[in-house]
């Protein structure tokens, strides 16, 4: 099938170009003047890569923890209908058994909607102290249980864990000699710890200034960096950063990019099961991890622990809400597609370049996705509503 998107003010290679995005068989073409195949009219609108969320539990009601393939298929399409053209499935803290039956749900599952890049296992490797929304009881070191880690490289891409864990540093090395990418977070480390895991290959912070470490002292008077201060300082760590304007306020957005620019950050969601959902009363997890969390004001929290849990605002919704508040609209867009492709490892998707998979999002002059083609097909969004 050949499409032509005409008349785009297309974001490619960091610049935006006025031209026809012509699509071959799923894989942009040429961007230019030329025109094939049927049209879809840009009306001058932005044309930009779809986004990629690496770190999401869910959304419309489904958890990315149950192992059904009617809860992964309704999150595929939540996922799709918010332009989050492709996404990695984040499990939480909860029994080996639990997380492997969740896993093989997802690997099993083959998406007609967005495209799933793998599984980012956030947990059990957490520590007690910054568990967050985790199962304390449940939480393990890499040093007691690393083995079903192993077992499921072919479709595991992420994994979180603390460095101040036992056995930390060498899951890091290993991990990343299988091509698996490890993010520090949940944490309650010091540098030292934190340095040895990125010198073994960790190369992000999962969800910066939510449970990420301060400084602090062990032993000796010596006052040590925490995961915060080195995720901001240190240009080869890349900081996942929750846009929301509440687990990360405005002002503090402000610094992050400050010290991180563009390239340093990826947006995630960390969005729920509750994601797109009315507000009200709902559960997180399933089983025996399930905890009771409440969508208020356009947040999730857990009542029990008065704290925010993960998100309900896709990525979309951040870059249009930072492009509000003065963002270079082109830095928003790195920031979900560019950044994220990196850490994964990828090189077909994340911009709008000949070669590169057809998965675009066209967005209108606030920022907000107003029409979607994946992988070189015009996507019907009302369709996708469950």
């Amino acid at each position: 099938m050949t499409l032509t998107i005409k008349n785009a003010n297309a974001y490619s290679q960091g610049k935006f170009i006025k031209c026809n995005i012509v699509v071959e068989n799923g894989v942009i073409k040429s961007l230019g003047n030329s025109i094939e195949g049927e049209i879809f009219d840009a009306e001058g609108k932005f044309a930009v890569a779809g986004y990629i969320d690496i770190h999401t539990h869910g959304g419309w009601g489904k958890d990315c923890m149950e192992a059904e393939k009617d809860a992964i298929d309704v999150i595929c399409r939540y996922h799709l209908y918010t332009g989050t053209t492709t996404f990695v499935p984040t499990t939480m803290t909860a029994s080996v058994e639990d997380i492997n039956a969740a896993v093989d749900n997802i690997r099993k599952y083959k998406s007609k909607y967005a495209e799933i890049a793998g599984v980012h296992l956030e947990g059990p490797y957490l520590a007690q102290k910054s568990a967050g929304a985790h199962p304390p009881h449940l939480l393990i070191s890499p040093k007691t249980c690393d083995s079903f880690v192993w077992d499921n490289a072919d479709i595991v891409k992420r994994v979180t864990l603390a460095p101040n864990l036992e056995g930390a540093t060498g899951f890091c090395k290993k991990a990343t000699q299988k091509g698996i990418q490890t993010s520090m977070g949940h944490d309650d480390s010091i540098d030292d710890e934190i340095y040895a895991c990125i010198e073994a290959g960790a190369s992000s912070v999962t969800h910066l200034y939510n449970c990420t470490s301060r400084p602090s002292r062990r032993i000796t008077p010596k006052k040590h960096l925490g995961l915060t201060e080195v995720g901001l300082i240190e240009d080869s760590v890349v900081a996942e950063v929750i846009a929301d304007g509440r687990h990360v306020p405005d002002k503090l957005f402000s610094m992050i990019y400050r010290l991180k620019g563009s390239k340093g950050i990826c947006l995630v969601s960390d969005s729920l099961s509750v994601a797109g959902m009315p507000q009200g009363d709902y559960y997180l997890g399933s089983g025996e991890s399930k905890q009771k969390i409440r969508v208020d004001d356009g947040v999730a929290i857990l009542p029990d622990l008065n704290t925010y849990a993960g998100s309900v605002t896709p990525v979309g919704k951040m870059v249009a809400r930072l492009y509000a508040l003065g963002y270079g609209l082109g830095e928003c867009i790195d920031m979900c597609t560019k950044t994220p492709a990196k850490l994964l490892g990828r090189d077909d998707i994340g911009d709008i370049a000949i070669g590169m998979k057809a998965d675009i999002n066209i967005l209108d002059s606030k920022g907000e996705v107003c029409a979607i083609v994946m992988d070189g097909k015009t996507v019907d969004r009302e369709a996708l509503k469950i």
